[in-house]
């Protein structure tokens, strides 16, 4: 992936920007991050479990695509269609950065490289006199948004971790008898007997913090569990018959 460059009409003057449409980029992630915003929508469709950042001991919240490193079941096609797409996937090529260390204001930063960009497809970034277009301004909103939601997700996962409310849960699934097994590490749960342990007054300041619902669709979500294990298995099976 290319270093994201300071947005700028004298450089991206004539560029225009397609809606992402074609999610195969992201085929070699089987697990992508997600803020707790989304996981309403997204407890329907993916497993919403919790991972360690070992750079900075940060826990992450994120939606289960494959079970095998390196591998997203649900991304390996052009023409795949989600009823709910992570917000991830949405914020490209435009980004959130801080290109000078010592300043205290952020940058917004495109990737020149994306095949989203174009001269000729897509909607224009700028008008001729420089201004960014009503649709550059839906774009940057966007990805703000979703920069300040992180943040935020980042700082309720240390409200979760204080409280001792992540547990680790290491996987191990099978679909049937006589299919495969699969084992993954690395992932954590909400531990359901220490939210029972909680006093009143505990209990009390998750749901003030808006905590319960995120926590019940997490949890709700795991059942999701099943089906990407038979996804997982079919994938299996078809590479074994060629």
């Amino acid at each position: 992936m290319s270093k994201p460059v300071l947005l700028d009409f004298e450089k991206h003057g004539k560029l225009r920007l397609s809606e992402p449409k074609d999610f195969t980029s992201h085929k070699t992630e089987n697990f992508v991050p997600v803020v707790f915003q989304e996981f309403y929508e997204l407890a329907t469709e993916f497993p919403l479990v919790f991972i360690r950042n070992k750079k900075t001991g940060d826990f992450v919240p994120g939606a289960m695509m494959g079970l095998n490193q390196g591998v997203n079941l649900y991304c390996q096609i052009p023409e795949w269609q989600p009823v709910f797409i992570p917000a991830t996937f949405t914020v490209t090529p435009l980004s959130v950065s801080k290109l000078d260390p010592d300043s205290n204001e952020a940058d917004i930063t495109i990737d020149e490289q994306s095949p989203l960009l174009s001269e000729t497809v897509g909607e224009p970034l700028y008008q001729s006199d420089g201004l960014a277009t009503d649709y550059l301004k839906k774009r940057i909103d966007h990805v703000v948004r979703v920069t300040q939601q992180s943040v935020q997700t980042i700082a309720l996962c240390r409200y979760l971790a204080e409280k001792r409310l992540l547990t680790s849960r290491p996987l191990r699934l099978q679909h049937t008898e006589s299919s495969p097994k699969y084992e993954v590490e690395g992932v954590y749960m909400i531990d359901e007997n220490a939210l029972e342990e909680l006093s009143n007054g505990e209990f009390q300041e998750l749901r003030e913090r808006g905590l319960l619902p995120l926590i019940y669709s997490h949890l709700t979500s795991l059942q999701q569990i099943g089906r990407l294990t038979h996804l997982q298995y079919a994938a299996d099976l078809e590479k074994a018959m060629g």
